[in-house]
């Protein structure tokens, strides 16, 4: 019983302490940002399809920065562009180095990159290529469900207690000196 009434006041605390507090912050460094991109992005043996098929284009090797309120994708960019006929693609074939950024913000409870925009590659023909046609295709490029996340972390606690996440909001979201900062509110209710 002594033990019981431990956990609950503990528990008690620690939601006294998540009531008192204005906002809880989520930050991932920039290995964890990577690590986050191959799962989420690059799924098809570390590629990322621009577009499959006989003609294709994909990216791979991501490296990942976060500076200046974005985060900077550098990958290396394969394609096969052109027109499908007998089962082959007649066009052209390409590769180079891009680097592809975009400004985390939040949706939902969600992170997004919005303000999507090709800051280099190598090649300038390619860039012409990637801007006119395969761009579109970048706007999925990273999305974190920070809602998900907490909820996964209170189901480890459930053999103590039930707990229900409500009212969850991002406030801000911060990519500055290789972190990726994430701020939120939330109601926790535990039965």
């Amino acid at each position: 019983m002594h033990r019981i009434l431990q956990r609950l006041w503990v528990g008690m605390g620690l939601l006294a302490t998540a009531a008192a507090a204005p906002a809880a912050e989520i930050v991932l460094e920039r290995s964890a940002v990577d690590k986050l991109l191959a799962q989420t992005l690059f799924t098809n043996r570390g590629r990322f399809d621009l577009q499959r098929g006989v003609c294709h284009a994909y990216l791979e090797k991501p490296g990942v920065e976060l500076k200046g309120g974005r985060i900077r994708i550098r990958a290396h960019l394969t394609a096969r562009l052109g027109v499908e006929s007998a089962g082959s693609c007649v066009g052209v074939s390409f590769a180079s180095w891009t680097v592809v950024s975009g400004r985390p913000a939040p949706q939902g409870g969600t992170v997004k990159l919005v303000d999507l925009r090709v800051d280099g590659v190598d090649d300038g023909a390619v860039r012409m290529v990637l801007e006119s046609g395969l761009f579109p295709s970048l706007p999925r490029a990273i999305e974190f469900d920070v809602l998900k996340a907490v909820q996964d972390m209170l189901q480890s606690n459930q053999a103590q207690f039930q707990a229900s996440v409500d009212g969850f909001q991002i406030d801000s979201v911060r990519a500055e000196d290789d972190r990726l900062a994430i701020r939120f509110d939330f109601k926790l209710t535990a039965k």
